[in-house]
């Protein structure tokens, strides 16, 4: 058993220890680890010692520090990790080969991940699709228009699962039968809204579920804002669609534009609240786009008939797997746990479709759509 990923896994339960705690940790005991193999009373001086130099703006509360010393959290957490895993819901380190690369450049990226379904890769193009929760009935067919016609060219749709604009894009998404991202601001195994339970159950089976908190941890107001730094971590850019003034679809934006993401605008009638937010980010510079064709003229993306359409399951695993990083035929056919023979004739139709290319004897990378 792998102990220091079973020791990032057991922190990820501990509610208030995210990013920043996490570097706090690190500076205290020296790693996760160390910290997971120390004893109550260790933890406790330790601790201690740390809070009494008052160094640091960061605090530890006393009901963190409890489940930090808990034994019995500790006991369980192998249990829990092997539950977890028994519901097809995967964990993945930032330090892990599979974490996104995309995330990794971010302003305080997410340590961990947990996710049902496969995670995005960066050669896909993705656009984050979010907006307000009270949507009017145009926003809602704008969401559910741009979702269709993004996926249905190849796109991947990128949004936060919340009521009204979140929904109806991964909805718009899911007809099209593309593939669609959820980040959410609760666990994986929450759906959250209810109301959406629907999209919730289908969005594994074409793209993504994704969190950075504990797989049963609910939906608490503060953790909408950090889930959009991973909306627009994912996403080469971001559309907003109707905004108020003061919104959580602005504070997305808002984290696209300091990732150097580009952030598209659709305009609203002026006077109209929910306009108010997407008009002014126009002014300010934001590019205003009225169909969905003028994002995918942005990113140069064919509307024709698509490379690598109606591709099937095991080809898009395959696809998945190839980065950028050189992989061999055998390491393929390992990873996809399928016989060589079929990796091979799997591989070489990827390459045809001019989806993937060879640049050494059976070594492939993937070729940036």
């Amino acid at each position: 058993m792998d102990i220091e990923r079973i020791a990032d896994f057991w922190i990820a339960q501990v509610v208030g220890i995210g990013p920043v705690g996490r570097q706090v940790i690190d500076g205290i005991f020296g790693s996760v680890m160390m910290l997971f193999l120390s004893s109550a009373d260790e933890i406790y001086t330790l601790i201690g010692r740390w809070r009494a130099g008052g160094e640091s703006s960061y605090r530890i509360t006393n009901k963190t520090l409890r489940q930090l010393a808990d034994p019995v959290s500790r006991i369980k957490i192998v249990d829990e990790y092997e539950r977890v895993l028994k519901k097809n819901i995967c964990f993945v380190r930032k330090c892990d080969d599979d974490y996104p690369d995309q995330l990794r450049h971010i302003q305080v990226p997410p340590e961990q991940l947990f996710y049902i379904g496969r995670l995005p890769t960066a050669y896909r193009v993705s656009v984050g699709i979010v907006g307000a929760r009270e949507c009017t009935t145009y926003g809602r067919d704008m969401a559910r228009l741009f979702g269709y016609r993004l996926a249905e060219a190849g796109v991947v749709v990128i949004s936060g699962m919340a009521k009204g604009v979140d929904g109806w894009a991964h909805m718009g998404a899911l007809e099209a039968g593309g593939e669609t991202v959820a980040v959410l601001g609760c666990g994986v195994e929450v759906c959250y809204p209810s109301s959406n339970e629907k999209i919730y159950r289908q969005i594994p089976e074409r793209g993504c579920i994704i969190s950075e908190y504990p797989t049963k941890y609910g939906a608490m107001p503060a953790n909408f804002p950090m889930r959009n730094r991973i909306i627009s971590g994912l996403s080469r850019g971001i559309l907003i669609v109707e905004a108020r003034i003061r919104s959580g679809s602005l504070i997305t934006a808002d984290a696209a534009l300091d990732q150097g993401k580009d952030v598209f605008m659709i305009p609203g009638r002026i006077g109209d609240v929910l306009s108010e937010g997407c008009n002014r980010l126009i002014r300010q510079g934001a590019i205003p786009v009225i169909s969905p064709d003028d994002i995918l003229e942005y990113y140069n993306v064919k509307t024709g008939p698509e490379k690598g359409r109606g591709m099937g399951r095991d080809e898009k695993m395959i696809l998945d797997l190839i980065k950028d990083k050189p992989i061999s035929l055998m390491e393929l056919a390992s990873k996809a746990q399928g016989a060589y023979g079929y990796t091979v004739k799997l591989v070489r139709k990827l390459e045809k479709d001019g989806l993937i290319r060879e640049i050494s004897r059976d070594r492939y990378v993937r070729v940036e759509i």
